[in-house]
């Protein structure tokens, strides 16, 4: 019976009596990500700047590597939104200015601080999750589902902008509408016209108010 006592005493002794630091941390992490929602989402990021540095981005304004800024295929322009970097739990806030990322799979792009800041440079792409804390945009859908629209026109001041928008309600049964926004110290005013998740029909109204002799223009929103 000597044998029965070592086995009970084997089955009886604390876990703790064995040496167990668990799985490594890229092992026992969850690979599957979240579902995303209507104001958080969930993929790939990368970082940009180098080339880009001086040059002008989407939004108009000077690019700069050290500022706090990225790109976003959907998210309208001067949103904020803060990341965090799921391999190491580094969170950024920063504001959209840009279009992209333009590599397939990825949903934001950093500039080099925000990347630096949460340890992404190194890695040059990595897991995140996008949380958006504030927007200009008055829309109901989902930020990130792209929405497009006609501009016809922006201006500094704002008489010019509303005599536009009287003027468009007369040629389209779409919504016109006037937003304003602030660019290197002046306000501008910009018309748009329609909202529209499919590209193509964005490009109809473009046309036709082309044919009409306005300036048009689509943008995401």
């Amino acid at each position: 019976m000597v044998w029965l006592r070592f086995v009970l005493l084997i089955v009886l002794l604390p876990v703790g009596c064995f040496p167990f630091s668990g799985l490594p941390k890229w092992e026992s992490r969850d690979f599957s990500l979240p579902r995303s929602t209507d104001t958080v989402q969930y993929g790939k990021a990368s970082w940009y700047g180098d080339k880009e540095h001086g040059n002008r981005a989407a939004s108009g304004e000077v690019f700069d590597r050290y500022a706090y800024t990225a790109a976003h295929k959907e998210l309208p322009f001067d949103t904020v939104v803060r990341v965090t970097n799921l391999d190491n739990g580094k969170r950024v806030k920063v504001r959209i200015n840009d279009r992209g990322p333009h590599v397939k799979g990825r949903v934001i792009d950093l500039s080099y601080a925000a990347a630096k800041s949460i340890g992404l440079v190194r890695s040059g792409v990595a897991d995140v999750k996008v949380e958006v804390l504030s927007t200009p945009s008055k829309r109901s859908e989902s930020l990130f589902i792209s929405l497009y629209t006609v501009q016809a026109g922006s201006f500094r001041g704002r008489a010019k902008a509303y005599e536009l928008k009287k003027e468009l309600s007369r040629v389209t049964d779409e919504e016109v509408r006037v937003e304003s926004f602030a660019f290197e110290g002046n306000t501008y005013y910009r018309v748009r016209v329609g909202r529209f998740k499919k590209r193509k029909d964005a490009e109809r109204l473009r046309v036709v108010l082309r044919r009409r002799g306005y300036a048009a223009s689509i943008y995401v929103e």
